[in-house]
């Protein structure tokens, strides 16, 4: 109690206001800059891409997309909440929008939020894993990111698929790993508990987690192991428990909708032939463009292995079980699959070329 009192007689006083007015000060250009690239990025994600319609917003957000697409409601059911600011938003800024504003400019809106907390977040990331990352190479984020689902996803190439949940659950695995290894529990659970919603993809948050917090002695056996991670291992325990039984909930309440919970992915190694010999494939026209996946960013960490701590290794070893998901469960085709290992690639590059932090012990 006097530790609160404290806090509040911080907060309340000319000097606490002084601290936060100037954080506000420090902070507000960088995050301008993020929400500006954040719209430039929606504009033109939104301008070549187009939607599946077995899996369009607008299905999704009437409840009667095919169920793989259907569960993951979060995004289009934040926009039915939102969609009855259209007038206003028509009255107030219409004259700045070159088409009319509907619930797609909602969509749009919500894209340039999390876009934006996106960037903001590679920093804090990086310095849970021991890094000190600059806020302007916190950017680097928006080159993988830009390449998978706009350039390789429509402007040049690729499928040119859009889905209203697919830059969220970016934002959400960042905000998710950053908060579980600080352990703010009371931050987390939210956020874990909407990114569950939004994509199922969001178990990963809890894994890295796992993998990131995980102590092992040099010399410790199984029993030594549970004792030391007693913890760790009841909140992942409590977050898979979250995970299967939204999962479970969602499959139960669209068990009626079209198609099916797991689809059958098409075969890779038919469009890795097809890279190969130069042949056209339904995804990509030029499949040879899918050898520049992110950019050429994951080069970076693989070549520099050695230079990277023990964290941001473990951090690299999620994005290859990341991988292996994907052999199995998607269309590894589609550039747009690779979601959270655009933010695990990404930011092992930054820690390559980043210095680590004094308080780093060496791995």
């Amino acid at each position: 109690m006097p530790l609160v009192l404290e806090i509040l007689r911080e907060t309340i006083s000319p000097r606490g206001k002084e601290k936060q007015l100037l954080k506000v000060r420090t902070h507000a250009p960088f995050a301008s800059v993020c929400l500006l690239c954040g719209l430039f990025f929606t504009y033109f994600y939104f301008l070549y891409t187009h939607e599946y319609p077995e899996g369009s917003y607008q299905r999704i957000a009437t409840y009667e997309a095919d169920k793989v697409f259907q569960t993951r409601l979060l995004i289009t059911s934040l926009a039915n909440v939102l969609e009855p600011t259209i007038p206003f938003l028509r009255a107030t800024f219409q004259w700045a929008v070159p088409y009319p504003i509907g619930y797609e400019v909602i969509l749009q809106l919500i894209n340039v939020a999390f876009l934006a907390a996106l960037i903001f977040l590679i920093r804090p990331l990086s310095k849970t894993l021991g890094y000190e990352v600059t806020p302007a190479a916190s950017f680097l984020i928006l080159l993988p990111v830009s390449w998978n689902f706009i350039f390789i996803n429509g402007l040049i190439d690729g499928a040119g698929l859009y889905y209203p949940y697919d830059i969220p659950s970016l934002t959400f695995f960042a905000a998710g790993v950053i908060l579980f290894q600080q352990k703010k529990w009371l931050w987390f659970y939210p956020v874990f508990l909407l990114a569950c919603l939004n994509r199922e993809s969001a178990c990963f948050i809890s894994l890295g987690g796992f993998l990131l917090t995980l102590q092992i002695g040099r010399k410790s056996n199984l029993v030594e192991i549970l004792k030391s991670n007693r913890s760790m291992l009841a909140q992942v325990i409590a977050q898979a428990g979250i995970w299967l039984a939204l999962r479970l909930i969602l499959s139960y309440a669209f068990r009626n909708n079209p198609g099916e919970f797991f689809e059958k992915p098409h075969s890779m190694i038919d469009f890795i032939a097809k890279i190969w010999s130069g042949e056209a494939h339904w995804a990509m026209s030029n499949p040879r463009w899918f050898l520049t996946l992110f950019a050429g960013v994951w080069v970076v960490p693989l070549l520099y292995w050695k230079n990277l701590n023990q964290s941001a290794k473990r951090f690299l070893g999620l994005g290859l079980i990341y991988l292996l998901v994907l052999v199995f469960r998607s269309n590894m085709m589609e550039t747009r699959v690779f979601n959270e290992l655009n933010v695990i690639v990404t930011v092992c590059a930054l820690c390559v070329c980043s210095p680590k932090l004094a308080s780093e012990t060496p791995s």
